[in-house]
């Protein structure tokens, strides 16, 4: 009878315990969500830019002897190349400026001056980003050297007098600049500037008494320091390729 009731408790012992074992395989788990990176997708970081100045209005060097120096317009006649690291910007650009103009000379109401203006500048510089929006303000400054020719004639109100003028000018600039830039598409902004010139220059000014400018001129010469500016310096349409963060 004993070993009857021994052999009654091992049995419900044993089956107690298994009950309280769980095999680890039969338990299921949810699947574990892994969040997915966002994607930004208008990413505006790439290490090149290249822009087409599409307008410009500004003032040039003094001609001859000007009164004052007038604010002229100009329409697709510069480049810009540009190479981005992080919110720097290195530049070079080149712009190109040839139009038929008038001008007081001498003084308002003294002689009237017209002909032909050639100017051709070249600049180096960098800027800084304010921010990494669709929306860019920047500042910066540019180092360079214009070429600057002016042939035609002026004359004289009171004496009618006649002069047939050529007046060259080379000049080395430093030119602190202000502007922005608002992104159309990731690729594609379009941008605005304006800025001030302090340029160092010599000129060189002949006057001939005849149109065909034979025998030799009245000359002079002269270094300056000079000063101008330029409300829009450029605005531009740019293309930027060659992403960063890819």
């Amino acid at each position: 009878m004993k070993g009857i009731l021994l052999f009654f408790a091992l049995c419900t012992g044993i089956s107690g315990a298994w009950a309280q074992v769980v095999r680890i395989d039969t338990v299921t788990y949810p699947t574990p969500h892994v969040p997915k990176t966002k994607k930004n997708n208008f990413n505006i970081d790439y290490w090149y830019t290249v822009a087409v100045r599409t307008y410009g209005y500004e003032q040039f060097p003094q001609l001859l002897n000007q009164a004052e120096l007038p604010f002229l317009s100009s329409y697709f006649n510069g480049i810009l190349f540009k190479y981005n690291d992080n919110q720097i910007g290195y530049r070079l650009q080149g712009n190109y400026f040839d139009r038929d103009i008038a001008f007081e000379n001498e003084c308002k109401g003294c002689a009237r001056a017209s002909g032909r203006l050639q100017n051709t500048t070249i600049k180096v510089g960098m800027e800084k980003s304010i921010n990494y929006s669709r929306l860019q303000p920047y500042f910066g400054a540019d180092i360079g050297f214009m070429a600057q020719k002016f042939r035609g004639s002026s004359i004289n109100y009171t004496s009618a007098e006649q002069v047939f003028n050529e007046d060259t000018k080379n000049a080395a600039l430093f030119s602190p600049f202000i502007g922005f830039k608002l992104y159309l598409i990731p690729r594609i902004a379009i941008g605005a500037e304006a800025n001030f010139n302090i340029a160092y220059s010599y000129q060189k000014l002949n006057a001939y008494a005849e149109e065909t400018r034979v025998g030799p001129p009245t000359q002079s010469r002269r270094y300056k320091w000079e000063y101008f500016f330029a409300p829009l310096a450029s605005v531009s349409l740019q293309y930027s390729f060659g992403l960063i963060n890819q």
